[in-house]
């Protein structure tokens, strides 16, 4: 089985070198390192191919987020930031992270989401949940493409799709449609299916490049 290896890219050396330490002492059987930006990283990567890389996405921006995780494809990418709007979120989750952890977490949060991440989820902040995308994204605004998998949604589905797209819960989207929360989570699993999806946070980001692109 290969070891679990994860490389922390942090401006701050008390933040990095605490960062390592904690997941040395929580995780003694992976391999931890660190490098302080993108110059050591971009060396770095191609030779040591790690399983995880933990970047605050002001060092690269999200372009340079989007090309990492496009060139590096075996390697998980993790945001760790102190932002926590949910379009910035959205935003580095459609570049290609497969997580987004708050630099304010706790120990334990902090190793629960990448534990999460490992088993092939995707994790972000609490504060995803339930509330609407609202222009202009910041800093990590870019010009996206709508996803060409919502032309096959049906009418009822788009309609869903929109108001997941918003931020609501399914709760939320049966009393705004008229409809039985059953039937909401037949729209949205047929919605999962179409888009690629295999979890709400993974279709709110596909959600969010194309209500961006609106």
């Amino acid at each position: 089985m290969t070891k679990t290896s994860a490389l922390i890219v942090e401006s701050h050396t008390l933040m990095r070198r605490a960062l390592v330490a904690l997941l040395r002492e929580a995780r003694p059987d992976w391999h931890c390192d660190d490098v302080e930006g993108l110059a050591e990283l971009s060396t770095r990567l191609p030779e040591s191919s790690p399983t995880l890389v933990l970047i605050d996405p002001r060092l690269c921006g999200l372009d340079g987020l989007r090309q990492l995780c496009q060139r590096f494809p075996r390697t998980t990418f993790v945001v760790l930031s102190d932002q926590d709007d949910r379009p910035t979120i959205l935003a580095c989750l459609e570049a290609g992270a497969q997580g987004y952890i708050l630099k304010s977490s706790s120990q334990d949060q902090f190793i629960r989401a990448l534990e999460t991440i490992l088993m092939g989820g995707m994790f972000a902040p609490a504060s995803l949940s339930g509330t609407p995308i609202h222009p202009p994204v910041p800093a990590y605004r870019t010009e996206l493409k709508p996803n060409p998998a919502l032309s096959h949604l049906t009418e009822r589905q788009r309609h869903v799709f929109e108001l997941l797209a918003e931020g609501c819960a399914t709760k939320t989207i049966a009393r705004r449609l008229d409809l039985a929360v059953g039937t909401v989570k037949v729209h949205l699993a047929a919605i999962y299916r179409t888009l690629g999806a295999s979890s709400r946070l993974e279709a709110l980001a596909k959600a969010h490049r194309a209500h961006a692109a609106v």
